[in-house]
C-alpha cells in the first residue's frame, strides 16, 4: 500500500465524532449527520481533516455492534465521500473488531482504528495475533495502530515496527506516557505509517513528519484547528504553537477535568455544542452530563478562548 496516498488522505485535524442520542437515548442519526455536514462545511476535507467514526469519543463501549456499523453508516455517507472516515474497531472480542472493519470496507470507510484488547492484559503476543487476524480477514482497508497506553499497555516501539510490516498497517495513533519515547516514535515510523498525534504535540509531530492531530475542540470550533493546521503546513511553527498554548491547552485543562469527572470524552463536547445553540444532547450511562456549576466553568472558558455563538 502507498504509503505517500495514505498520508494525503490521513492528513490534517482527526475529529472524533460524537454519537447523539434521542431523549430516549436511542440513536439520533440525524444529530450526527448534521454535525458531520456541519464539520465538512466549514472546512474539514479530505487533506486538511478526517472524521473518527465511534471511537472512544462516540461512546463506542456503549454502543452495540449493530448500532457502531449504523453509526459507522451514517458518517461515510455524511462525509459523501469529501472527508476521509476511520472507523473505530477496537474491542475486547476479536470477532466484533472483525465485523467491524469488514463493515468499513463496505461501506466505503478509508480505515479502521484499532487497539489492543482490554480487561485482559494486553502483551506483545496477544496484541500481534489480534492485529494479524483483523488483516487477514480483509483485503483492502487501512489499518491506523492505536496506542492506548492507558489501558495497561503502552506498545514497545519494536512492536510497533512488527505491526508496521503488516502490509496495510500504515497508520499510527500515537501517545505514552515518556515524551523522548513519544518523540522517537513520530520521528522512527513517519516514513512507514501515517503518524497521527494523540498527546497534544502538534508542532513536534508535524516537524518530525507525523500528518495530522486528534483534537476534540475541532468539533466546537474547527475554524481554529484547522488554522492551526495550516499553519504547520506552511511551517510558521511559532505562529502554530501560539495558537495551541493560547486556545487549545486552555480548552484541553478545563475539558480535561470534565471527562475525568463524567467518565467520558462526550458530555464535553456535547454541552459545548448546546452552548453554542448546536445539538449535543444526552448521554448514556455509565457517563453523565454536566452539572450546572461544570456548565458555567466551561462556558467562561469558551467566552475567554474566543469560540464564536456561544450563548
Amino acid at each position: 500500500m502507498d504509503i505517500a496516498a495514505v498520508k494525503q488522505a490521513l492528513r490534517g485535524p482527526m475529529v472524533p465524532v460524537l454519537t447523539h442520542y434521542n431523549a430516549d437515548l436511542s440513536l439520533d442519526l440525524a444529530a450526527i449527520r448534521d454535525n458531520v455536514r456541519t464539520l465538512v462545511g466549514r472546512g474539514l476535507v479530505r487533506g486538511q481533516g478526517v472524521l473518527l467514526a465511534g471511537g472512544a469519543g462516540g461512546d463506542f463501549p456503549m454502543l452495540t455492534l449493530d448500532e457502531r456499523k449504523l453509526v459507522a453508516k451514517t458518517v461515510v455517507e455524511a462525509a459523501d465521500g469529501r472527508t476521509p472516515v476511520v472507523v473505530g474497531a477496537q474491542d475486547t472480542n476479536v470477532t466484533y473488531s472483525i465485523a467491524l472493519a469488514r463493515w468499513a470496507e463496505e461501506i466505503g470507510a478509508y480505515g479502521i482504528q484499532l487497539a489492543p484488547t482490554y480487561y485482559y492484559p494486553a502483551n506483545e503476543e496477544t496484541t500481534w495475533r489480534v492485529f494479524e487476524a483483523v488483516h487477514e480477514a480483509t483485503r483492502r482497508i487501512v489499518i491506523m495502530v492505536y496506542n492506548t497506553h492507558w489501558e495497561g499497555y503502552d506498545m514497545p516501539l519494536e512492536l510497533v515496527a512488527r505491526l508496521a510490516e503488516l502490509p496495510r498497517c500504515r497508520s499510527l495513533k500515537w501517545s505514552t506516557p515518556d515524551s523522548g519515547r513519544y518523540t522517537r516514535g513520530v520521528a522512527r515510523f513517519a516514513s512507514q505509517m501515517a503518524v497521527v498525534d494523540n498527546q497534544g504535540m502538534y508542532v513536534m509531530n508535524h516537524l518530525l513528519g507525523g500528518v495530522g492531530f486528534i483534537t476534540h475542540l475541532c468539533t466546537v470550533w474547527p475554524e481554529h484547528e484547522l488554522a492551526i493546521w495550516k499553519l504547520l503546513e506552511a511551517g510558521d511553527y511559532t505562529a502554530a504553537q501560539k495558537k495551541v498554548t493560547d486556545v487549545t491547552w486552555v480548552w484541553n485543562e478545563v475539558y480535561g477535568r470534565m471527562c475525568q469527572t463524567t467518565g467520558a470524552e462526550g458530555p464535553g463536547v456535547k454541552a459545548s455544542l448546546d452552548l453554542c445553540g448546536r445539538r449535543g444532547g444526552p448521554s448514556r450511562l455509565p457517563i453523565r452530563a454536566l452539572n450546572e456549576a461544570e456548565r458555567g466553568k466551561l462556558r467562561a472558558m469558551l467566552l475567554e478562548i474566543g469560540v464564536p455563538d456561544v450563548k
